[in-house]
């Protein structure tokens, strides 16, 4: 009986090591800054958060890479009458991220990890082929706000960011 019980243990330590692992493989992404300044009003600042992600594929080389798009609360009140429309997206190729033409999948591989991140599908119409991502859930983005140690040449200035991570389950 006790013997049973130290293989259970055993047996869920290391299920429970290997999913923390798993689930811990993050790539960078980019860092941005935390608050976004609209261009009209230099006193109105608002913090910056993740939207929407997508992959974009090139087929020719075999290259994907991830877009993440941001949003700030007034975005929607602001916009308008900002000329950038908010904060600009961050376009990313990561290192093993690639398009596989011939499974029409967005696959992450690396640390270890091979995990289809989006599916391609090709659709023919009357304006040409067309080319539909769709994530599959295993690869996602995270947000986490930071401070970043800039040097300015002459002294060390603290700032606020927002680090963006693509994750893989």
């Amino acid at each position: 009986m006790k013997q049973a019980l130290a293989i259970a243990i055993s047996i869920f330590a290391l299920l429970a090591v290997a999913t923390r692992a798993r689930a811990n493989t993050a790539v960078k992404i980019d860092s941005i800054p935390y608050e976004y300044m609209l261009v009209n009003s230099i006193t109105n600042r608002e913090p910056v958060s993740v939207s929407s992600y997508h992959f974009e594929v090139e087929p020719e080389t075999g290259r994907a890479r991830v877009v993440v798009e941001y949003t700030y609360p007034d975005q929607m009140i602001y916009g308008g009458d900002d000329p950038l429309r908010g904060p600009q997206p961050s376009f990313a190729q990561i290192p093993g991220l690639k398009f596989d033409p011939a499974a029409h999948a967005v696959i992450f591989d690396g640390f270890g990890t091979k995990v289809v991140c989006a599916n391609v599908t090709e659709h023919r119409g009357l304006f040409g082929q067309h080319r539909k991502v769709t994530n599959t859930g295993e690869c996602s983005v995270t947000a986490m706000p930071s401070i970043h140690t800039v040097d300015t040449g002459w002294n060390l200035v603290r700032v606020r960011a927002l680090d963006t991570f693509l994750e893989v389950r």
